[in-house]
C-alpha cells in the first residue's frame, strides 16, 4: 500500500474511559513521508521522556485538537494504518475522532501474512527483527516514525481492512445470534482465554472460538496462545504478559473471525479450512548449534516452549537448558530486551550469546 496515514495514540489504559493524551501521524504518499503531525498538550515536561502518555493532558474531549485531526484525514482521504488499529480505533471512534466506517488497516496483520514464523509481532520486536536503527520510546511520533521503517523493511503485500461491516452491525448480529454453524481452522489447535467486560456476549465469542478450532479455557497458562481482552482485563492480563503470551482486544478477535464470518447470517463459511498436505515454510539449520548445549532461560516462558521445540527438533542440539544459573551451556539465546545478569556472566565465561530476533532471522530462510 502505497498512499497511508500511519498513526499512533497514546492512552494511560486499556479502558477507552482512560482518555488519548497523544496523537501521531504520518501521511505517506507513493511510500514517503510527506506530513507529519504530533497532536498533543504538554502539562509537566519533566514526565515526558516517561512515554506512554505521561506528563500530556487528556485531549480525548479537546474539540479543536480533534477538528485538526479530522482536518488532516480529510485533506488526504488515505487509509489508516495502525499497530494493532482496532485499539486506536476503538478509542478515535469513541471520542469522535475518527467516523465508524473509515477505512483502516492493522500493520501486524499485514506483517504477519507476509512473515507468519515470527516469534512476536509486537513493534519492539519487529524493530529488532528487521534492523530498524531506533528504539521504542513510547511517545507516540517517535513511536509512528519506528512504525514507517518496519512497514518499509517488512514491505508486506496483503493489506486486509478491518472489519467487513461496521462495529455497530456486528455488535446488533453478535448480540442477537444464539448459535454459530459451520467450521473453520483460523485458530486451529490455540488455546484462548477471554478476559474483561465487553459489549461481545462472551457465551457467542467462546462458541466462535471453538468453531473455529480453538480450545477456550478460564485462566492463563504457559500453554495458553491467546488472551482476548475487553475493558479492565485485569490479572489475567498482567500474567499473559509476564508469560510473553500474545494478546489482542475483543475487536481485533470479531475482525480476525469476519473473514471467515457470513454476517448476514453469523454462520462460519469454509473458506480458511486448511487442506491436508499443505506445506509450510521450512526452518533453517544452524549448524553451529548441533550438538550444543542451549540455555533459554531468559526468554519469556511461551517463547521458551516454541525455541526449545524448533532446537530439538530442527537444530540437532544436544540439550536445552532452562535455569537461570546454567552456566555450563555453551550458547544462550535471550529476549532482546533486557538486561541479565547470566548475559554478563556468560561474557566472564566466554559463552556465546544470541539475542531472539537474529536467531528468528537465523532459522528463516
Amino acid at each position: 500500500m502505497d498512499n497511508m496515514i500511519l498513526l499512533d495514540i497514546e492512552t494511560l489504559d486499556f479502558n477507552v474511559e482512560s482518555g488519548i493524551y497523544e496523537v501521531a501521524l504520518l501521511v505517506v504518499e507513493n511510500g514517503e513521508i510527506i506530513a507529519s503531525e504530533h497532536i498533543a498538550e504538554v502539562e509537566n515536561e519533566s514526565l515526558v521522556h516517561l512515554g506512554m502518555g505521561e506528563g500530556y493532558a487528556d485531549i480525548s474531549k479537546d474539540p479543536l485538537k480533534v477538528k485538526h485531526f479530522r482536518n488532516i484525514i480529510d485533506t488526504y482521504k488515505y487509509p489508516i494504518v495502525a499497530h494493532n488499529v482496532p485499539f486506536d480505533r476503538k478509542f478515535l471512534v469513541h471520542y469522535g475522532w475518527l467516523d465508524e466506517d473509515y477505512e483502516c488497516y492493522d500493520s501486524i496483520r499485514a506483517i504477519k501474512s507476509s512473515n507468519p514464523l515470527l516469534f512476536s509481532y509486537s513493534l519492539e520486536y519487529l524493530i529488532k527483527f528487521y534492523d530498524v536503527d531506533t528504539r521504542l520510546t513510547h511517545n507516540a511520533l517517535d513511536d509512528v516514525r519506528a512504525l514507517y521503517e518496519v512497514i518499509i523493511k517488512a514491505s508486506p503485500t496483503n493489506w486486509l481492512p478491518l472489519y467487513k461491516a461496521s462495529p455497530q452491525k456486528i455488535k446488533k448480529i453478535v448480540e442477537t445470534t444464539v448459535s454459530v454453524e459451520g467450521q473453520s481452522s483460523i485458530f486451529q489447535d490455540k488455546r484462548i482465554v477471554f478476559t474483561g467486560a465487553s459489549s461481545f456476549p462472551r457465551l457467542l465469542m467462546k462458541e466462535i472460538a471453538l468453531k473455529c478450532g480453538a480450545k477456550v479455557t478460564g485462566s492463563v497458562s504457559s500453554k495458553t496462545d491467546l488472551l482476548v481482552c475487553g475493558e479492565q482485563p485485569g490479572s489475567k492480563l498482567d500474567k499473559a504478559r509476564e508469560l510473553g503470551i500474545e494478546v489482542q482486544t475483543d475487536e481485533w478477535f470479531i475482525d480476525a473471525v469476519s473473514k471467515d464470518l457470513n454476517l448476514e447470517t453469523a454462520t462460519i463459511t469454509h473458506n480458511r479450512i486448511a487442506t491436508r498436505g499443505e506445506t509450510r515454510p521450512q526452518l533453517k539449520k544452524i549448524p553451529e548449534l548441533k550438538d550444543k548445549t542451549v540455555n533459554v532461560a531468559l526468554l519469556p516462558l511461551k517463547i521458551q516452549n516454541k525455541v526449545e521445540s524448533i532446537l530439538l527438533n530442527h537444530m540437532e542440539v544436544s540439550r536445552v537448558n532452562k535455569g537461570l544459573n546454567g552456566y555450563k551451556v555453551d550458547v544462550i539465546i535471550y529476549s532482546d530486551n533486557g538486561d541479565y545478569v547470566l548475559l554478563n556472566k556468560a561474557e566472564e565465561l566466554q559463552i556465546d550469546t544470541i539475542p531472539l530476533s537474529q536467531f528468528n532471522k537465523m532459522i528463516l530462510n
